[in-house]
């Protein structure tokens, strides 16, 4: 079985699926900031100072686990030297860009002919974010 991306929902929709993504792209932006605070080593308690706040609401930032507002995003951005660009466009053209997106790397990967299953078959690679990490 796999990771259940929809607990409690038997046929997720397409509104659902819209609400996980958008989810994602929110962490992906959290944890890339993080990195730059990181990459810079700067404390968790100086880009509090900077923000004129307490440590334990960058530390609850940073691990993705609240749902901040666009002000707090902008004040941590500021604090850490970060930038940041948002794109709109509509749920139907992410998802045209998506599977285009996963095509074109299906078919650059190609079939990897050193792997058969015995019966003149081949496997697909498919390369995951994590460069070091490949499904087959």
């Amino acid at each position: 079985m796999g990771v259940d991306l929809f607990p409690g929902i038997e046929k997720p929709t397409s509104r659902d699926r819209l609400g996980a993504e958008l989810a994602d792209e929110q962490l992906k932006l959290i944890f890339g900031m993080r990195d730059i605070r990181v990459g810079k080593g700067l404390t968790i308690s100086e880009v509090a100072t900077a923000m004129r706040v307490d440590p334990s609401l960058v530390s609850r930032f940073e691990s993705g686990s609240t749902n901040p507002t666009m002000s707090t995003i902008r004040r941590y951005a500021k604090a850490v030297g970060a930038a940041f660009r948002i794109e709109t466009r509509s749920w139907a053209s992410e998802q045209t860009r998506m599977v285009k997106s996963s095509v074109d790397t299906w078919t650059r990967s190609g079939l990897d002919s050193s792997e058969h299953a015995g019966d003149g078959s081949a496997t697909w690679g498919v390369t995951l974010a994590h460069p070091a990490t490949t499904v087959r």
